[in-house]
């Protein structure tokens, strides 16, 4: 079986203007998709060099929305990109089983698309060729796909190249005047106008340049006006009519489009409901059933063909897109993976005592057993997994469930639509912010033995807790669209703020401030008010009657289209007695824990390093670098600091920050979007996840095989246990058990017989 770069090729899946793409896998087993450039382009100086300059610029990519390279190598022969894979219609196909979008689901598709296309841009790179069928629409949500990798054609005009050079490329329908003109290199507009031809399409079902030959759209677009008839009222014809104006300078620039569109998205995404969530079904069972059809090595790490289905098709691969002729797939650009894809080293961790006695046999080992397994709506997309006391609370996209731990049993269950962070505190109350579509957050307390709603804030104005300013416009007088809170001995510390972490969020934002109000923890009753500043929260702390609010101020970038980039992380402190400022850490929203209220020592992880700090003088004890980026459990426990990463586990001494052990072959358990959650320590063990014990695999690259249980002492395995699951998995413990969640399946694991 043929093998390029340290991949071995398992099945083409398609053959393009610029190569082929086969469906390839690591040597660690993870699936790929791997696109070879095609001989006579690969003859071409001149392309080579293009090649390497955007493969090496589009590493830099990161949004949600966008899918990254993963490997490359542009001198090889052939030269070769590696993508993550996974399966899901192409946008078109998706529009057609849905039905023209409503102006609400359209918004929701532009704002994603601007995003997305924003972080393309902040990478110096242009799509050039969006289109729906470089959008995916997968599990997670829609990606764009190819961008910024040369190609030499207009697709549908046979061997006729755009330029002399072959640089320019894109379909009829979608590329703009520019780019038809050859006037030099397409800029960021040139994508608007692709975007505007796209959303046209998917709320009318035709192209806004009509049909016919690839001659006469080219045409059209160069000297007729697009056809709009048929979009979702004026104000989304005059819109896109600008996105579609023939001058770059006369159209929006992106981060104008993500405000426009943003402002007007529905609250539940389209591509969740059906009809379209069964086509992604569809598109992952028929990868499966590719997968399953092909040969396979004695050595591979794929299942067996019998047991070959779409939730086995979930664990094997990662987030991306591959397109497929037959199956409509398509190559996407995914989660970033070093090298060619093989791991080198071994297993084993590289300092300190390892995972397994080495006199002892690898492949034995105690096994774990599932205690109870129970399914409820998704919790990928920010939910949370809480065990307090003898109560199991689950936040999903719909509803907040309390649990029985040892059981499943369902206590109560409530409506939590919008809800944000969730808070059980003592042995009757739990506090919840409930965030609407249109209106302020609230914050909410519950009666933690039946759901019921003890107390609720309102308006603040109308609780006369926060007098109205005729100073203030309209716009900055409303309260910020989220919600946090932090508890204190008495008071509860609730700030609204606007998140100012993205072009469109700015613009929306109105430069609204962040505003903490102080309630009776037992009776929601209003005590007092302070207004901060135009900037984002990202944390909120209580010690030693005091709040502390981490605040986050980003700068203008010098590319209109950039997101933003924080310039400022200052720290107010409250006092909670009466919410009066006390003082202001400038740059210590970074450590929010260290305040003049705080005592001991806290551990922090920034970037790649590792601190300990008095948390009362914010005086650095000691500071280690890390490979990667990790979380540290806050507090030392038996002298050690705990550090996890998606690829390593390690114990560091709490005094002196010196490595005590280290193992690769195990990461992180809980793995949330946007948050990096500190290592699961529960009861004398150390909750991880990672390939099978005594297979001699990295946790970097490696299968999600289950759920380890350590020794945080000295880092060796008490126990494992199998278990099928996604790569957004969230994690909780006590009275000796675990609990895992893996999207909707909820699972409670304990040791053998019954120990933790």
């Amino acid at each position: 079986m043929r093998e390029i770069g340290g991949y071995r090729l398992v099945a083409l899946l398609g053959d393009g203007g610029m190569g082929q793409v086969h469906l390839a896998r690591a040597a660690s087993g993870r699936l790929v998709a791997l696109k070879t450039v095609h001989p006579h382009l690969a003859a071409d100086p001149r392309f080579r060099e293009r090649f390497r300059r955007e493969v090496a610029a589009a590493r830099a990519v990161d949004g949600p929305y966008t899918a990254g390279v993963l490997a490359a190598d542009p001198d090889a022969e052939p030269p070769w990109l590696a993508t993550a894979y996974a399966a899901g219609p192409a946008l078109s196909e998706a529009v057609s089983a849905l039905g023209p979008l409503g102006p609400r689901q359209l918004a929701a598709l532009g704002a994603l698309l601007a995003e997305a296309l924003a972080a393309v841009h902040a990478a110096h790179l242009v799509h050039r060729d969006l289109k729906p069928a470089k959008v995916i629409v997968t599990r997670d949500g829609p990606k764009v796909i190819d961008f910024g990798i040369a190609k030499g054609t207009v697709e549908g005009v046979e061997g006729e190249a755009l330029t002399h050079s072959g640089e320019t490329l894109g379909s009829p329908g979608f590329i703009a005047p520019e780019q038809l003109a050859r006037d030099g290199e397409p800029g960021p507009a040139a994508d608007v106008f692709a975007l505007g031809g796209l959303l046209a399409l998917c709320a009318t079902g035709r192209n806004p340049f009509g049909a016919g030959s690839a001659p006469q759209v080219l045409y059209r677009t160069l000297h007729e006006e697009p056809d709009l008839d048929g979009v979702p009222g004026d104000d989304w014809r005059e819109f896109l009519g600008r996105c579609l104006a023939r001058e770059p300078a006369d159209r929006p620039d992106v981060a104008e489009v993500l405000a426009w569109c943003a402002g007007r998205s529905a609250p539940e995404p389209w591509w969740e409901q059906e009809p379209v969530t069964g086509l992604i079904c569809q598109h992952e069972e028929a990868t499966a059933e590719l997968i399953e059809a092909a040969p396979s090595p004695p050595d591979t790490a794929l299942p067996d063909s019998s047991r070959a289905s779409r939730r086995h098709f979930l664990l094997w691969s990662a987030s991306g897109a591959v397109a497929a002729a037959g199956i409509s797939t398509a190559v996407a650009l995914g989660d970033n993976e070093s090298g060619s894809g093989s791991g080198s080293g071994s297993g084993s961790g590289s300092v300190g005592e390892q995972a397994a006695d080495p006199d002892a046999d690898p492949t034995s080992w105690p096994r774990g057993r599932a205690l109870w397994t129970r399914t409820l709506g998704p919790t990928q997309y920010g939910g949370a997994l809480i065990r307090h006391g003898d109560a199991l609370y689950v936040r999903d996209n719909a509803s907040l469930t309390c649990l029985d731990p040892a059981t499943g049993a369902v206590r109560w269950q409530r409506d939590a639509k919008g809800a944000g962070q969730v808070v059980p505190h003592g042995t009757d109350l739990v506090y919840l912010v409930r965030t609407e579509p249109a209106g302020a957050p609230t914050l909410a307390a519950l009666d933690s033995a039946t759901g019921d709603t003890r107390w609720e804030t309102r308006d603040p104005q109308l609780e006369g807790l926060r007098p109205r300013s005729s100073l203030l416009p309209d716009d900055v007088e409303l309260e910020g669209s989220r919600g946090m809170f932090a508890l204190g001995d008495a008071v509860v510390c609730f700030v609204t703020y606007e998140p100012y972490d993205t072009a469109w969020s700015r613009r929306a934002g109105q430069k609204r401030p962040w505003r903490a109000y102080g309630y009776d923890a037992a009776t929601g009753e209003g005590l007092w008010y302070h207004e901060g500043t135009a900037a984002g929260v990202t944390a909120v702390r209580h010690a030693g009657g005091r709040f502390a609010v981490a605040a986050s101020v980003y700068a203008q970038s010098d590319e209109p289209e950039q997101l933003k980039v924080r310039a400022q992380e200052p720290l107010h402190v409250l006092r909670a007695s009466d919410g009066r400022l006390e003082t202001t850490v400038v740059g210590g929203a970074l450590r929010p824990d260290a305040h003049p209220g705080a005592t001991g020592t806290g551990c922090f992880a920034l970037g790649e390093a590792v601190s300990a700090v008095d948390l009362a003088t914010r005086t650095t004890l000691w500071s280690r670098g890390v490979t990667g980026s990790v979380s540290v459990t806050p507090t030392a426990t038996g002298g050690l600091v705990h550090a996890a990463s998606h690829s390593e586990v390690s114990a560091l001494d709490a005094a002196t920050g010196r490595t005590h052990w280290l193992r690769t072959d195990v990461r992180r358990l809980t793995e949330a979007p946007h948050a990096s959650p500190p290592p699961l320590l529960s009861e004398g063990r150390l909750y991880v996840t990672g390939p099978e014990p005594g297979s001699d695999r990295l946790a970097l690259g490696g299968p999600k095989w289950g759920l380890h249980a350590l020794d945080p002492a000295t880092g060796k395995l008490v126990w494992a246990v199998p278990f099928e699951g996604r790569d957004e998995l969230l994690g909780s413990a006590g009275g000796g058990l675990v609990h895992v969640c893996a999207g909707s399946v909820l699972t409670t694991f304990h040791g053998p017989d019954g120990a933790a």
